[in-house]
């Protein structure tokens, strides 16, 4: 019986499917959402070189499967600001499996793309079209297709795509939607706060952040009881838990606290710090306070909730390393080392 090689098993299924198009959003979880972060690199310049390198784990779910033959990879807008102007451009396009994890990513391109790369996209003229906002997340914006198709065994190691273009014919921004694990998510307060003694308006978080680099946790309690013994109730995952014959419920289940007392004006500025965030998985973190207050129900009153989330883990699966300066000219393209960032990259639609 013969054996097909890995080559002609790729052509064989580009060609089974050249009718059915499929598309396969890395880092995973990204298909139906935007990355929550949007960058302009490396389109801000007149050439390039710029690489991703993807963990085979992150792959695995990407691809749904162990093997996928990639023939194209595509970007889209990120959901906001003005349209991206469309442009044309020179670009080449050549995929490796490489050893190299997105965590141990170098600034040298030959290292990154592993021994035996593959040109899938030589030298073309391409022409970008001007993008404007649609949706959130935006569809495919901008695309480039393979000549030959790349097959890809995520037992064989990770991937890197490398994409090297000269003569753009601007270098104009275009934020592309983008994902990093850079800065904690922010989202609105939960629940409601009671209304402390001697205060005329609901007890708030009114300040909250998690620095990803530091771990350092703020909460600031406003108008909560006046120099009273208060304590921060820390909760992994929100909930809803209804406290009879209290002013209000508790919006977490506690695991753990932090006791201190308000200040003259019901206010408490607290910050703990975790050390760094940047390869902790992802959790919602919340913090709700609760103090004395005997002109309350119960002698308790309660703040709302702040909830800051890590990002997601599939994040940690990716890098960037690209030569692309600012307004940058000619030449780029043929940079052999560039400098870049880990846990950090665009939203990159891989075609099969």
């Amino acid at each position: 019986m013969k054996h097909l090689t890995l080559a002609a098993l790729s052509i064989a299924v580009a060609a089974a499917g050249a009718s059915a198009q499929t598309y396969h959003t890395a880092p995973f979880g990204f298909a139906t959402v935007e990355g929550r972060d949007n960058n302009t690199i490396p389109w801000w310049s007149l050439s390039a070189t710029y690489q991703q390198v993807h963990d085979a784990s992150d792959l695995a779910n990407v691809f749904g499967s162990s093997f996928a033959v990639i023939t194209s990879i595509n970007f889209r807008k990120y959901n906001t600001g003005s349209a991206a102007p469309g442009r044309t451009m020179d670009a080449q396009i050549t995929l490796g499996v490489t050893t190299i994890s997105a965590a141990g990513a170098t600034g040298t391109f030959a290292t990154n793309i592993g021994p035996t790369p593959q040109i899938v996209l030589p030298y073309t003229t391409v022409s970008l079209p001007t993008l404007s906002n649609i949706g959130a997340p935006n569809p495919i914006g901008w695309s480039f297709p393979f000549q030959a198709p790349f097959a890809y065994a995520t037992p064989a190691g990770n991937l890197c795509w490398e994409l090297r273009f000269t003569n753009a014919s601007i270098n104009s921004n275009m934020a592309t939607d983008a994902v990093g694990r850079l800065n904690s998510i922010v989202s609105p307060n939960v629940g409601t706060g009671c209304i402390a003694s001697g205060q005329s308006s609901a007890a708030s978080i009114g300040l909250k952040s998690l620095s990803m680099s530091s771990g350092a946790w703020r909460n600031r309690l406003d108008r909560g009881a006046m120099n009273a013994p208060v304590v921060q109730l820390i909760g992994i995952g929100q909930a809803s838990i209804p406290l009879p014959g209290f002013c209000s419920g508790l919006q977490l289940f506690p695991i753990a606290d932090l006791q201190n007392v308000t200040d003259a004006t019901g206010q408490w500025d607290s910050t703990f710090s975790f050390g760094n965030l940047y390869d902790t998985p992802t959790v919602d973190l919340l913090a709700q306070f609760a103090w004395v207050d005997f002109g309350l129900p119960n002698g308790v009153g309660l703040s709302d909730a702040s909830l800051i989330a890590l990002p997601a883990d599939s994040i940690r699966n990716l890098s960037r390393i690209y030569a692309a300066p600012f307004g940058g000219g000619l030449g780029n393209e043929n940079a052999t080392s560039g400098s870049g960032n880990t846990r950090y990259g665009l939203v990159t639609i891989f075609g099969q």
